[in-house]
């Protein structure tokens, strides 16, 4: 793995200082990302690791989801052909928070700057879950910087009328995080949700390591909640057929949980009927948490879809190296 977290260049260091020139650097002398397009105006500098060498792939991680989360399962084999890039979405693992609310469309211009900056645009990029969101916002504000979206286990946002939807943290979420505490609901929503019983009931280590991954690099709870509600506004439903960029849809057959934004199998049915160049991929036996249930077929569908639709190369950038 190539970790290339602290990458700048002069030219960058000047432009960020003369954009504020009262800031200058910041935490040990890192300088901020700037965010483009619609944002909630403050830069921020986003952890990341880069493993392996070909096409690029950006994996976008979930409702406070820092990057650690993602499985060796997933990203070793990937590796082996794909420039897989990993991150701390703001306010998780090594990355600042900021404050204010969050959305998913700045979570969008985060990632897509750090493409950008890496010279790794276009990729394809891989949402799971609220990171499926993410991807979305990127399609719709930074085209040129997505050559395909994997949507896992993701949605657009309510669709059904006769569904109330709640625009803020799930008073569920509430509760259970009250009952609990932060850990013990982080262990439960997990094990829960993301793992069909019968898998959990086989494999408590494969939860224990994935519940483990999270807390040992988990946002704050106040930043935890922040990232609920921004999923909870995310909205895209009325904008999905000016996504014209090629789209694989990964779903489980057993993600049927009703959680803060319905059930990911029926939105996944929902974004293939309406998003105008998507198909169906679905992953059997699988839950919500399809990369650390079943990751050998998972692997196998982003393989042969980065194959697929493989993006140009011609005058992408060398990506940044550590000094």
């Amino acid at each position: 793995m190539r970790d290339v977290r602290g990458a700048r260049g002069p030219r960058l260091r000047a432009a960020a200082a003369a954009a504020r020139p009262d800031r200058g650097l910041h935490r040990g002398g890192r300088l901020p990302l700037p965010i483009r397009g619609v944002g909630h105006g403050r830069r921020v500098k986003l952890a990341h690791a880069v493993h392996g060498h070909g096409p690029p792939l950006l994996l976008v991680a979930g409702t406070g989801f820092p990057g650690a989360t993602w499985p060796p399962e997933t990203v070793r084999p990937l590796a082996r052909d794909l420039t897989v890039v990993t991150f701390d979405h703001r306010g998780t693992g090594a990355t600042p928070a900021t404050p204010g609310p969050y959305a998913t469309r700045t979570f969008a211009a985060d990632a897509a700057a750090l493409l950008r900056e890496l010279g790794l645009a276009p990729a394809h990029v891989l949402g799971h879950s609220m990171g499926g969101r993410v991807a979305q916002w990127m399609a719709l504000d930074a085209p040129d910087v997505v050559a395909s979206l994997i949507l896992a286990a993701s949605g657009p946002g309510p669709f059904r009328a006769d569904r109330p939807h709640i625009r803020a943290v799930p008073p569920y979420t509430r509760e259970r995080i009250a009952q609990l505490g932060y850990e013990g609901y982080i262990a439960a929503h997990i094990r829960d949700t993301f793992f069909t019983p019968e898998f959990a009931a086989a494999h408590p280590e494969r939860v224990a390591r994935l519940v483990t991954a999270f807390w040992e690099h988990r946002p704050t709870l106040g930043n935890y909640l922040k990232h609920v509600a921004a999923r909870q506004r995310h909205r895209t439903t009325h904008l999905l057929d000016r996504i014209r960029l090629p789209t694989v849809l990964l779903i489980g057959d057993r993600d049927t949980h009703e959680g803060g934004t319905g059930n990911h199998w029926e939105q996944s049915q929902y974004l293939a009927a309406h998003l105008p160049r998507a198909e169906l991929r679905v992953i059997r036996g699988a839950s919500h948490g399809l990369f650390w249930e079943r990751p050998e077929e998972t692997v196998a569908a982003i393989r042969a879809w980065a194959a697929k639709t493989e993006p140009a190369t011609t005058g992408r950038a060398s990506p940044s190296r550590p000094r």
